[in-house]
């Protein structure tokens, strides 16, 4: 077909709702969006002929207001407003409040085997995604990226995902554009606005998950180490949510690389460990990652929390990939270079050093100096770790926390909670599973009174001797030990009184 027959603008002659999908009637080509969901459609376009067939699941009916206007149709539910040009089809979308989101400045056009068009990058909107990269900061602005991962997430509160497979490039290096080069016109939109929402709305449609390497050379050193690390947080950002870490490059490592590289993988749900072998964190983190697996699966949020996934708001956070949470939890800094030092980054509340008790309020980096992972604790969580004899529950108060224990055998889930209450702190265990339980409550003074209505805990006169039904006040640390033995069904409560 001649180039100049491609380049004509397409017009849109009549459209017909059915059900879910809206099909579009054009001059030349086929086109139609299919609403998943309040926040989420399809659109779908050839520039000639046909749509090739989709699969389409039954989904419940989304409500959808259609006003016909001169210049659009436009398609609002109760969260955003669909607006498809009649001249060109571009398509913009934006908030019910009128604040833009997505929106096409071009008409896709044939390009070698595929197409291409541009959308609007407003000044102060930052992108992240794109699959596994080895960039240290997450914005791709200024930047033209290939990929195979077309997940791309926008601080403006939606998110594309170019589905069918194939290479795509896009190309971020103008100041108020991106160019997208995609092998057809297949896309998913998702309002969130949050990023958890919008991985939850991904989680949805985006089909089975494919492993990939997180290195992407073969040998063992301290460079490889770091572009792993990179690409295993930028493929958290970017939903990929299956990396597979080798250990083996590094068997023959000196000592210090290969104790970096032991804390790296052993932080990575699939890894092989080989003759390397894993950390001791990895196994108290046993029970941690059992109930991570199920939100992957479930919700489609990823182990590794990248800094803008979990803090949305905090601009900073999009300059440090090379950090992340595990979980809502834990913020885990690797290193990476031939030291035992590095600067990291913490972002709003307050953390506390898993290896030296200490505490550091956020928005702001410090630097740390240790042969051991530095791991940090956020103020109002509670962290399972199993450790021998009774399943240690870590409580960083003042600010409520909780957390779901999956009992694999059982299928159920134990429910542990912790609070201030009044004049006292309140813990408790629904404990599905017989099971010793140690909580270490952090940065407390000692306790008057440890017990519940009429079951009084005894205090202990050191850790070792801790047993059932007593406690032990550290001092030095400021941290108070309980040690209660809980039966299967059992609601344990222990409130501490000052």
């Amino acid at each position: 077909m001649p180039a100049q027959a491609l380049a004509a603008v397409a017009t849109l002659l009549a459209f017909a709702p059915h059900d879910n999908r809206i099909e579009f009637l054009l001059d030349r080509g086929s086109a139609e969006l299919v609403w998943i969901g309040p926040s989420t459609f399809r659109f779908r376009r050839t520039l000639e002929g046909p749509l090739p067939a989709a699969a389409r699941a039954e989904r419940e009916r989304v409500p959808v207001e259609i006003d016909d206007t001169p210049g659009a149709v436009r398609l609002r539910t109760r969260f955003i407003e669909v607006a498809v040009q009649k001249h060109g089809l571009l398509v913009r979308v934006r908030r019910l409040d009128g604040e833009p989101l997505l929106a096409d400045l071009s008409e896709p056009q044939a390009e070698g085997a595929g197409v291409a068009w541009e959308r609007e990058a407003p000044a102060g909107v930052r992108f992240y995604g794109l699959g596994p990269r080895a960039d240290p900061a997450f914005d791709l602005r200024g930047k033209a990226v290939t990929t195979e991962v077309p997940f791309l997430l926008s601080t403006a509160g939606f998110a594309e995902y170019h589905a069918g497979g194939g290479e795509f490039r896009m190309d971020f290096t103008a100041a108020d554009r991106y160019r997208i080069r995609a092998p057809r016109v297949d896309y998913f939109f998702y309002y969130g606005p949050a990023p958890k929402q919008i991985f939850e709305e991904h989680n949805a449609v985006r089909g089975p998950a494919r492993d990939w390497p997180a290195a992407a050379e073969g040998a063992g050193t301290w460079a490889t180490l770091r572009t792993s690390l990179l690409r295993l947080v930028q493929g958290a950002m970017s939903a990929a949510f299956e990396p597979v870490f080798d250990l083996a490059p590094y068997a023959n490592a000196p000592p210090d690389l290969l104790r970096r590289a032991r804390q790296l993988g052993s932080l990575v749900p699939r890894v092989t460990a080989g003759t390397v072998g894993l950390s001791g964190f990895r196994g108290q983190l046993a029970g941690f990652f059992d109930i991570y697996d199920v939100e992957v699966r479930d919700r489609g949020h990823p182990v590794w929390h990248p800094l803008p996934f979990q803090f949305p708001d905090d601009v900073e956070c999009a300059r440090h990939a090379d950090e992340f949470m595990l979980g809502d939890e834990m913020l885990i800094a690797p290193v990476y270079e031939p030291a035992n030092q590095r600067t990291l980054y913490l972002p709003q509340g307050m953390w506390t050093n898993l290896e030296t008790n200490e505490v550091s309020p956020g928005k702001r980096s410090i630097t740390v100096d240790s042969a051991a992972l530095a791991v940090f604790a956020r103020n109002g969580t509670i962290v399972p770790l199993n450790s021998g004899e009774a399943l240690g529950l870590h409580y960083f108060p003042r600010l409520a926390a909780e957390f779901f224990l999956l009992e694999r055998d059982a299928g159920e889930y134990t429910q542990v909670h912790a609070a201030p209450a009044a004049d006292i702190m309140r813990l408790e265990i629904e404990s599905q599973k017989e099971r010793a339980y140690q909580w270490v409550v952090h940065h407390v003074e000692k306790p008057a009174e440890v017990g519940f209505e009429d079951r009084k805990y005894g205090q202990a006169e050191g850790l070792a001797a801790l047993a059932d039904g007593t406690w032990f006040y550290d001092a030095a640390q400021k941290n108070l030990h309980i040690r209660a033995r809980v039966k299967a069904g059992e609601d344990c409560i222990i409130n501490v009184a000052w």
